[in-house]
C-alpha cells in the first residue's frame, strides 16, 4: 500500500468519520493489514482504502510502511491507545444491552461424570430458586478455554500442576478422595465367600473400571487416569495390584456406578460423586476410609462473566452445594 499523499491538516474542530476506526484498531492490534482484513471479513484492498481514508481525515500517517510490514507511527500509537478502551467499553455496553433484552442465561461446562452424577440431580434446586435464569450445560472431557468458547463457568478436576489450575479466575475448592465401593448385597456375598477385609481379598471379586482407566492419552490426561483408577488406589495404599476374579470394563463413570449399585462388582469410587449414595446406604466402603487422589476440584469463571448477576448467583449456589461434599475430605 503506497504512503498517503500529503494533505493539509483538517481543522482541529472537525470531527472524523468513525466508520474506519474498526479497521484501524484491528490493523494496529494485529500488526498486519492481511490479518485485520481476515478478522473483519473484508478484502485487504478494502481495509487499505479505509486506513487511507482515515489518515486523510486525520491529516497524518498512522502507520509506517517498511515493505510488506507495517508498524504504528507516533500518531497511530496515540490514536490506538485512546481508541482501544473506548471500543472495549462500547462492546461491553452493547453486550449488556443485548442481554437485557433477553432472558438471563449461564453456560456451564464440566466433565460428563460430574454432570450426570452430581450436577444434574441438584440443578433443579437452583432452578427453583432462580426460575428466571436459563442454564446450558456442556458435558465434555475436553476442558474448554472459557475466554474463547463462550462458556461462563467451568467445574474441573485437575492436578495443581496443571496450568489450568492457575489461570486467572480459577479457585481451588477441595481435593477428591477415592475408595472401593460396592453394594451392601455384594459385600455380604463376598464376606460369605471368605471375607472382604483387606485389599488382597479383592482377588475374589469382579473389579469394575472405566475403559479409560486401563490406558489413555499421555501427559496430564494419563496422570488423571492413573490417580483415579485401581492402580492409583493400590499405589496410594502402598500395596501391589491384585489380579481380580474378573474385570468389568465400561465406557463411562456413571455406568460403573450403575454396575456397582446393581451388585455386579466393586468399583473405584470418587467420593464427591458417590457421597449421596454412601449416605443413603445404596453403596458401602468395604475397605475403609478413602485416600487422597492428589486431584483438586476447581471453579473457573470467564473474565467478562464475573459482573453478571446470574453468573454470581450460580457460582454462589455451586459453592454452597459443594462445601458439604468437600467437608472432611481433605
Amino acid at each position: 500500500m503506497p504512503p498517503p499523499a500529503t494533505t493539509p491538516p483538517r481543522r482541529p474542530t472537525r470531527r472524523i468519520d468513525t466508520g474506519f476506526l474498526r479497521a484501524f484498531e484491528a490493523a494496529a492490534r494485529l500488526g498486519s493489514f492481511t490479518a485485520a482484513a481476515h478478522e473483519l471479513s473484508i478484502t485487504q484492498s478494502a481495509l487499505s482504502r479505509q486506513i487511507q481514508a482515515l489518515e486523510a481525515e486525520v491529516g497524518l500517517a498512522l502507520f509506517a510502511r517498511d515493505g510488506p510490514r507495517i508498524r504504528l507511527a507516533p500518531a497511530g500509537e496515540r490514536l490506538a491507545a485512546t481508541l482501544r478502551p473506548l471500543l472495549a467499553a462500547l462492546d461491553d455496553m452493547v453486550a449488556a444491552l443485548r442481554r437485557g433484552a433477553q432472558r438471563p442465561s449461564v453456560r456451564i461446562t464440566t466433565f460428563p461424570s460430574f454432570a450426570s452424577l452430581w450436577l444434574m440431580p441438584r440443578l433443579p434446586l437452583f432452578q427453583a430458586e432462580h426460575p428466571e435464569v436459563d442454564i446450558a450445560v456442556e458435558a465434555s472431557d475436553r476442558m474448554a478455554d472459557l475466554e474463547t468458547s463462550g462458556q461462563d463457568v467451568a467445574l474441573r478436576l485437575v492436578h495443581p500442576d496443571n496450568p489450568l489450575a492457575r489461570t486467572p479466575g480459577t479457585r481451588a475448592l477441595f481435593e477428591e478422595r477415592i475408595a472401593p465401593v460396592c453394594s451392601p448385597r455384594l459385600q455380604a456375598e463376598l464376606q460369605a465367600r471368605g471375607g472382604l477385609r483387606r485389599p488382597a481379598d479383592l482377588r475374589r471379586a469382579t473389579l469394575i473400571a472405566d475403559v479409560g482407566t486401563m490406558g489413555g492419552q499421555a501427559g496430564f490426561g494419563q496422570q488423571h487416569i492413573d490417580a483415579l483408577s485401581w492402580p492409583g488406589w493400590f499405589a496410594k495404599i502402598g500395596q501391589p495390584m491384585v489380579e481380580p476374579q474378573s474385570w468389568l470394563h465400561l465406557n463411562f463413570t456413571h455406568q460403573a456406578v450403575q454396575a456397582a449399585l446393581a451388585g455386579m462388582g466393586v468399583a473405584m469410587g470418587q467420593m464427591v460423586l458417590m457421597r449421596h449414595l454412601l449416605a443413603d446406604g445404596s453403596l458401602v466402603l468395604p475397605l475403609g476410609e478413602p485416600q487422597a487422589s492428589g486431584y483438586v476440584y476447581h471453579l473457573a469463571l470467564r473474565s467478562d462473566a464475573t459482573r453478571r448477576p446470574e453468573v454470581a448467583a450460580l457460582v454462589q449456589w455451586l459453592q454452597a452445594q459443594l462445601l458439604p461434599d468437600g467437608a472432611g475430605m481433605g
